[in-house]
Order: structure tokens, then sequence, then C-alpha cells
């Protein structure tokens, strides 16, 4: 099945990117974030643009249709159970992937999944689905870091969210450093001073497991600066012909980002927000008629 793809990088590595590159081809079924916690959520009412995710539009809207993500999907992978090795069964979390995947190859010849939650089930992924191409993207971790705790900012409308504390829970990572440091004893909050020396502990175990298994690795600042004859390298390792060109106006480097709006103010903007809001309710409702919120997720707290 060389016709398969995993995407697999941190919160704010640019995967978001790869997947907008990957869906605008034209060449791939591609499926954001499988493993989110609230997909069932964003299948029965859209996730639109937010921050500086541009071009995304929909982010799930390749689910529609695979009604059987209700009965096999369960929110707790989202930010739980995150480390599993070549050997484990997680048998129901096979049959979750194994169907949207056998679901998408229904609607295309060729399928991509992209995680920023699959890090450190990277080798039961390998072990499960042997011929598909891991393409592993990453950021710098200071800039990484910088990036979060922006973004963090930016949604709660203040500087102070906790960044100095171990226990800084933006972006699920001392949520992230809790579940797994029965796995990694080098992440327990014991260990660290700031937020950041914790994060960095994260950052660098991240790093070596997607090297480990990834079959080709990128950095998102290359992805951006040297795009041509970075993504080419990556059109060499999935064996796909992209119209690089094409896909260029795609990429906007990081120091672009923030004079662009992802959406312009004023009354369409309020009524989007409004939209929304009544929309998020719906699907709140449906779920809870369907007898699925009493699964909840183990990092729903967190933002994101």
């Amino acid at each position: 099945m060389n016709n398969l793809v995993f995407i697999s990088g941190d919160f704010s590595s640019g995967s978001t990117l790869l997947f907008t590159l990957f869906r605008k081809s034209g060449g791939y079924h591609c499926l954001y974030e499988p493993l989110h916690e609230k997909i069932l959520e964003y299948v029965i009412w859209p996730l639109r643009v937010y921050e500086h995710h541009f071009f995304v539009e929909d982010y799930f809207a390749e689910y529609k249709g695979f009604r059987d993500i209700f009965k096999l999907f369960n929110p707790k992978w989202g930010g739980g159970e995150l480390s599993l090795s070549e050997n484990d069964d997680a048998e129901d979390l096979y049959r979750y992937i194994n169907y949207i995947i056998e679901s998408s190859f229904e609607r295309h010849d060729k399928v991509m999944l992209q995680f920023n939650r699959a890090t450190f089930r990277l080798g039961w992924l390998k072990s499960k689905f042997p011929h598909a191409k891991i393409v592993h993207i990453y950021r710098n971790k200071d800039s990484q870091w910088n990036s979060i705790v922006k973004r963090v900012q930016s949604y709660h409308g203040r500087e102070d969210v906790g960044q100095g504390n171990v226990g800084f829970t933006g972006f699920n990572i001392a949520t992230w450093c809790e579940d797994l440091k029965d796995v990694y004893p080098e992440l327990d909050k014991d260990n660290f001073q700031t937020g950041y020396q914790r994060f960095s502990k994260l950052w660098e175990l991240s790093f070596a497991e997607n090297q480990k298994y990834a079959d080709i690795s990128v950095d998102f600042m290359d992805l951006t600066k040297n795009f041509e004859e970075t993504f080419g390298k990556i059109a060499e390792c999935v064996e796909h012909d992209f119209d690089i060109e094409s896909l260029k106006k795609f990429v906007i480097p990081p120091e672009k980002q923030e004079k662009i709006p992802v959406r312009q103010s004023g009354l369409g903007d309020k009524l989007l927000k409004l939209s929304d809001k009544v929309g998020r309710k719906y699907a709140r409702g449906r779920l809870m008629l369907m007898g699925l919120t009493n699964r909840k997720s183990l990092s729903s707290r967190n933002k994101r």
C-alpha cells in the first residue's frame, strides 16, 4: 500500500501546512487529525479557519459520510494512552484507523492522514500499516515554543498564561507529560523548574521518536524558505507527481503571517462567530442524543 501517507508533527510544527499542500494538490483523500478529541463534534458541525491556518476552510470535510466513526472513535485517544509500542494490540484504535483508511480508499486511490497526536504511537502505526510512508515535519525548539505561547496568549487575551509553570497546559504540554511519564520518567514535573524546560524535554523525545520511524524528516523553515527543493524531496519520498509550482501560493512564511488577517473583522466576522457558537451547541446536543458525550476526552479542558 505505497499510496498511503502519514504526516507526523508536533503542535505548531507546520503539519497543517503540509496537510493543506497535500489537500490542495487533489492527489489524495486527506484526513485531518484523526485522533482529535473533538472530531465527532466537528464532523457534525465544521471547524473552520482559525488562528494562522490559511486556506484550510473545513478541516474535517473528508470525514463526512464515514458513519461508523461515531461508534468506533474514542476521544480519550486525543490526550491519553499516548504511547504504544510495536507489539501492543490496541485493537479498538486499529479498527478505527483501519476503517477510516479503507473508507478513504473507496473515494480516492491515494490517502493521507495528518497527525499531531501519533508521535509516540508511530512504532505501532508502522507495525500495523507497514507500507505507509511517514513524513515528519518539525520546527526549531525555541521557535515552536514561542509560537505555542503566543497562540495561547492570543486565545486567552492575556500575557501570563502560565507558561512559566511546569504545569503549563498550552497545547496539552503538561497533559502529555503526565500521560507519558510512566514510559519516560524524565518528563515528571519534579525534574523541571519552568514550563519551557519541560517542553524542551518533550520536544527532544518527540523529535527522536519521529526520526526513528519517519521515511523523511523536514524542517518547517526549509519548507517555507526553500519550498521547491524541500517539497520536491517529500514528493520523491511518497512517489507522487505534485505540481509544485502551483502549490507555492499556499506557503506563507511565519514572518508574513501576522500581517495577513485570517478573516476580515466586522459584521461578517461577528455573524460567523455567532453561527459557529450555535453550531457547536447543536453538535454537542446531537452527540448527547446519540449517547456519546459520556466518553469525555482527557484533554478537553485544554486549548485545541
